[in-house]
């Protein structure tokens, strides 16, 4: 592995993220993360940071997927990424990810490669296994977690969380609720971001109700799908983009002319459909054991095109989210399909607020502007770590 060539401070990020076509043949990768990944180390880079991650490829176990998955053309070129090979069998697979991982970092840190400071893509075990070793080996490199999602840590009141960090300087949460109440000193919230221009709001003509997201039992669809079975409005499309496969969805779309099942389509694709939408739906199942520690990725997205959102008010959300989400009075097939029509019966007046607080709010959430605010808490990091 030859050294890092630049003379900008370096960063390292555990974690991948893919082209669209390496999206399309693995299933264990998702376009969320991909699309969060992506937009924050964009950032960091916009900053005058360098970034190298290190970046193994999840796939099904084997045989469902391959004995040794990735290829480094399904990584995205953008940011330098290194692909990590690993045995993917049971029981071997943690233990092959925490050795090539190791390797190629201190290969790296060895070669030349010094980084400022190494972040990991939630605190999966090959991860905070293969850090905390790192973290003694090289203990002036500070080891930062960085958590998108977490099984419900009230269950063991945040005990597995803090066993697992052990060894690392501080957390960054996307969740609001997560942020607030983890039981650690060192810590900063920082949900997402965008980057760009924002796109012209257009008008074609159609109603047209956009869901992009996982089509699967767990994350809200099933909500979508019985309040569709009771909207009355005959003259509404329900467009559906995503991965995988929903039996009720394909169903629903089989006996409703209304519904559309798009699937997983490029980013201009969908950027596409979300320029001719009316709304967009973003349900999630406010029960689940997972919600309090998700922050959901796609409002930001849809926020950019500064139309109503249709999303209950989760604890993931910062408060500031309360000024551009219209929520149901309670989930339930009938609150959702009340207030699809009611989006529908929106006046211009309605509308324009709307795209005015989505601006205001998109306004603080640029990638430049919250990759900034996290090297300035990394910087604080270091500081405290000289002391």
């Amino acid at each position: 592995m030859t050294k890092f060539n630049t003379n900008k401070p370096l960063l390292f990020f555990c974690g991948s993220f893919l082209t669209h076509e390496g999206l399309k043949n693995y299933k264990g990768e998702t376009p969320a993360a991909t699309i969060w990944i992506k937009g924050l180390l964009s950032g960091i880079s916009d900053n005058g940071i360098a970034v190298k991650c290190f970046s193994p490829i999840w796939d099904s176990l084997f045989p469902k997927g391959k004995l040794f998955p990735g290829k480094q053309k399904y990584l995205d070129p953008i940011i330098t990424q290194v692909l990590i090979r690993y045995l993917n069998l049971p029981f071997f697979r943690t233990f092959s990810v925490i050795y090539s991982l190791e390797r190629n970092i201190i290969k790296a840190i060895k070669g030349g490669d010094k980084p400022i400071a190494i972040l990991n893509y939630n605190t999966y075990p090959y991860y905070c296994r293969a850090l905390k070793k790192i973290s003694r080996k090289y203990p002036d490199i500070p080891w930062v977690n960085v958590v998108l999602d977490l099984d419900d840590p009230t269950k063991d009141n945040w005990a597995r969380f803090l066993k697992d960090t052990i060894g690392s300087k501080a957390s960054i949460f996307l969740s609001w609720w997560g942020f607030q109440n983890a039981p650690i000193r060192n810590k900063l919230h920082l949900d997402g971001g965008w980057h760009g221009e924002l796109p012209i709001i257009q008008k074609n003509g159609n109603k047209i109700l956009l869901y992009a997201g996982k089509f699967a039992k767990f994350g809200g669809i099933q909500d979508i799908i019985d309040a569709i079975e009771i909207f009355p409005l005959e003259d509404v499309i329900f467009e559906f983009y995503g991965k995988d496969y929903y039996q009720p969805l394909t169903d629903l779309a089989i006996r409703d002319k209304r519904v559309h099942i798009m699937g997983f389509v490029s980013d201009e694709q969908l950027n596409r459909a979300c320029m001719n939408a009316t709304a967009f739906l973003s349900p999630r199942e406010i029960d689940f054991q997972g919600t309090r520690m998700i922050f959901p990725s796609k409002i930001l997205f849809y926020l950019k095109f500064q139309k109503p959102i249709l999303s209950a008010m989760l604890p993931g959300l910062s408060p500031e989210y309360k000024e551009v989400l219209i929520a149901p009075l309670n989930n339930t097939p009938n609150d959702w399909a009340l207030t699809m029509e009611k989006i529908i019966r929106f006046s211009e007046d309605d509308l324009t607020l709307i795209a005015e607080k989505s601006r205001k709010l998109l306004e603080k959430k640029k990638w430049e502007n919250q990759a900034a605010s996290l090297l300035k808490f990394m910087d604080k990091i270091k500081k405290l770590q000289s002391k």
